[in-house]
């Protein structure tokens, strides 16, 4: 049937696959872990204390070696280019929940939900205009 070589093999595999659902780039280095027993294996047989001794030392070895140098690869750059932040100063929304000096409220602005804040006091269903933001909170007043 199937040796230890071939289930090392799918469990590495599999833990690869599961990275691309499980943020924080760590399964990936115990699926390289899982690979690295199945060569050993493959060449060398091994009983099961060693194959998990193995599994575990060479699982924690990428980790603490290699997640530094690869986590930037798999994360990407980050851009502001396309935030749905991007010219929204300017912009007519709709207030979907009351904003009065003293609490923040809700507006609606191009389909996207946002905090708002005035100086002035604006009902619910009224237009307004954004003429500012502060981080996520955008800042409006009554058109």
């Amino acid at each position: 049937m199937y040796g230890p070589a071939f289930w090392w093999t799918i469990v590495g595999i599999v833990l690869m696959i599961l990275e691309l659902a499980v943020p924080g780039l760590v399964l990936f280095f115990f699926g390289l872990g899982a690979l690295a027993t199945a060569l050993l294996v493959l060449i060398f047989p091994a009983g099961v204390a060693l194959q998990l001794i193995v599994f575990a030392i060479a699982s924690l070895v990428s980790l603490f070696g290699l997640r530094r140098l690869l986590k930037p690869v798999f994360a990407g750059r980050a851009s502001r280019a396309g935030s749905a932040a991007d010219g929204i100063v300017g912009s007519e929304g709709k207030v979907t929940e009351a904003i009065t000096p003293e609490e923040a409220g809700r507006i609606v602005v191009n389909g996207t939900g946002w905090k708002a804040e005035s100086e002035e006091s604006i009902e619910a269903g009224r237009a307004v205009v954004v003429v500012g933001q502060r981080s996520l909170t955008l800042i409006v007043k009554g058109k």
